[in-house]
């Protein structure tokens, strides 16, 4: 397990729902990798994205460095792809 992150955290990036990554219904596989990077739960800005970039809308959010922009974008990608499908997906 990588060290937990000691950095100090403004209330963007604490001021959560309380959800789980659980709560997104996510690939087993994705979610052990999730865990296994570090990530406890999501952030607010994973929180408002995910559930709408699951069900294939577009998203367009703001949010200053360090807050999970990045696993916003690609948790949903990656629980996309389809790995018996041999094609490229998108």
């Amino acid at each position: 397990m990588p060290p937990s992150d000691t950095r100090y955290k403004t209330e963007d990036v604490t001021a959560t729902k309380g959800n789980e990554f659980e709560d997104y219904f996510l690939k087993r596989e994705l979610l052990m990798g999730i865990y296994e990077k570090g990530f406890e739960r999501p952030s607010p800005i994973q929180e408002e994205s995910i559930p709408i970039a699951l069900t294939g809308s577009d998203i367009l959010a703001r949010a200053k460095n360090g807050t999970g922009k990045t696993a916003a974008f690609c948790i949903p990608a990656l629980e996309k792809i389809d790995q018996d499908n041999n094609v490229i997906q998108g």
